[in-house]
């Protein structure tokens, strides 16, 4: 008899399964009671933790918006097909391709500049700009060009704990499975889960933010494991809709029309010949096909008055392709906000209407380059924020801060500038001298028009310079009507000393 067996019959049990059904029994009680442990404890647990923090795998400390009543999102299945289709699109598309890309031209028609005052914080940014890795004066423009494209971008940051290092990753942002928001407020977003392979989970970033927690050692400085931005989304909804998401059926069928139309355009080069043959059965007519091939260039043939040959080409309407042609163009281009002259039309009628409707397109591009420096003067002070966190900077240097310069948009004509000047300094002159307008407001408006040079003048600056600069020639000429003064009284003085 063995000890389980001796225990059994200690206790009553008489056969084998009365042990099993006691054992089974046992084990459901102990079961429920280690459930509700862990329960409560976990309940407790949740309790003390803040709503909003990162380790949320049931998403009770966050809601999904594409889940949620009153969405602003396209579908998962949409905006997986919506990446697909850009991506497919810049690849195939030239129309497509030629827009981001011009975009891109226009807002870095020129180096982006970022300058500190302290030359320490200035090294730390140089290091993260030129970091073969980073290379942030190439890859900084084709990653705004694609925010473009596909209307949102994830970029994790690997640091150098050691010396506060950052390097900029790149996330497909096809591979992002959801974007977590606060619940308390539905335009932060806080975290961003990727897809899994093999069935695995997907990696889970924080989204860089400032830590507002009084009693941490990073607080006041931006932390997190990724930058996530976003365009063209509604104050509601965590993710991004490309630029050309409206746009892409209509690239892609002015596009096919077009492909379309030249692949037959070789048949208005052929033409048939039509051959009257009068009074012939259908039999002579034959013979006579047999007789008479088609002629060979620079052949010479011979007919009767029975006989008519004519060319015939086929007719395939290629005004109202132009006009159908025109029309697609017309609205792609008015949709994306730029004239048509910017895509491939010329002559001195589109050179008209690209100088009248050339501001409006730079608006809309400068305000989108506002955007941009926004994204990037996040970016610069993570990597100083991270700079201090090392303690390779002291917050007394980080204090300095930095400032970002962006190229322009729009090159001024400084010929036509040039010109306007000399006018307007005489238009001035005059104004003030008939009092029209005061001195003060002439020099505000000489200033206004000398900031489109691209010479920034303080307007206020240069009336102060001039209140003084009239102060010390009066006082120049009082000095001079005195010592003039002087030299008569002498030059008496002395005539009388002489009789």
């Amino acid at each position: 008899m063995n000890i389980r067996e001796t225990i059994a019959k200690k206790l009553g049990f008489k056969t084998e399964t009365d042990i099993r059904v006691a054992e089974e029994s046992l084990r459901a009680s102990m079961a429920d009671e280690i459930k509700a442990t862990v329960a409560e404890a976990i309940t407790k647990a949740r309790m003390d933790m803040p709503i909003s923090v990162n380790a949320d795998p049931k998403g009770e400390g966050y809601r999904s918006m594409s889940s949620g009543v009153g969405t602003r999102n396209l579908q998962p299945v949409e905006q997986s097909r919506m990446f697909e289709i850009c991506y497919y699109m810049f690849k195939a598309s030239a129309m497509f391709k030629r827009l981001a890309k011009m975009d891109k031209g226009f807002i870095f028609s020129g180096p982006v500049k970022v300058i500190s005052t302290d030359t320490d914080v200035q090294k730390i940014i140089d290091r993260f700009w030129k970091d073969p890795e980073n290379r942030m004066a190439r890859k900084f423009a084709d990653r705004s060009m694609w925010l473009s494209i596909l209307g949102e971008q994830c970029w994790p940051v690997e640091v150098n704990q050691y010396n506060g290092a950052v390097r900029l990753l790149y996330e497909d942002p096809a591979q992002i499975k959801e974007v977590w928001v606060n619940p308390l407020n539905v335009e932060q977003r806080m975290q961003v889960e990727m897809m899994g392979n093999n069935g695995r989970v997907g990696r889970k970033y924080a989204i860089i933010r400032r830590d507002y927690n009084i009693s941490s050692k990073t607080y006041d400085r931006l932390v997190g494991d990724c930058f996530f931005w976003t365009i063209n989304n509604a104050p509601n909804a965590s993710r991004g809709v490309s630029d050309f998401f409206p746009l892409v059926d209509w690239i892609d069928s002015l596009e096919r029309y077009g492909y379309n139309y030249l692949e037959r355009a070789e048949l208005m080069l052929n033409f048939v010949w039509d051959v009257t043959l009068k009074g012939m059965n259908l039999e002579q007519i034959r013979d006579w096909q047999r007789d008479n091939p088609t002629p060979e260039p620079g052949s010479v043939r011979a007919h009767n008055e029975q006989v008519e040959w004519d060319a015939v080409a086929p007719d395939l309407k290629a005004t109202d392709f132009k006009s159908g042609f025109d029309m697609g163009k017309s609205f792609i281009m008015g949709a994306a906000g730029r004239p048509e002259s910017w895509f491939g039309s010329g002559g001195k009628q589109y050179q008209t209407e690209a100088d009248q409707s050339g501001q409006a397109p730079v608006v809309d591009l400068e305000d989108r380059q506002e955007d941009l420096k926004e994204i990037l003067m996040q970016v610069i002070q993570f990597v100083i924020d991270q700079a201090v966190i090392a303690k390779v900077l002291t917050p007394k240097q980080a204090e300095a801060g930095f400032t970002v310069t962006m190229p322009e948009v729009s090159k001024k004509d400084l010929a036509k500038f040039a010109n306007v000047i000399p006018q307007l300094t005489t238009a001035l002159v005059l104004a003030v001298s008939n009092k029209f307008i005061q001195r003060n407001t002439a020099i505000q408006i000489f200033s206004f028009v000398a900031g489109y040079l691209g010479y920034q003048v303080d307007a206020q600056a240069e009336i102060d310079a001039a209140a003084k600069m009239l102060e010390d020639n009066a006082q120049d000429y009082e000095g001079l009507l005195k010592k003039i003064e002087e030299a008569k009284q002498n030059a008496a003085n002395a005539g009388t000393t002489e009789e």
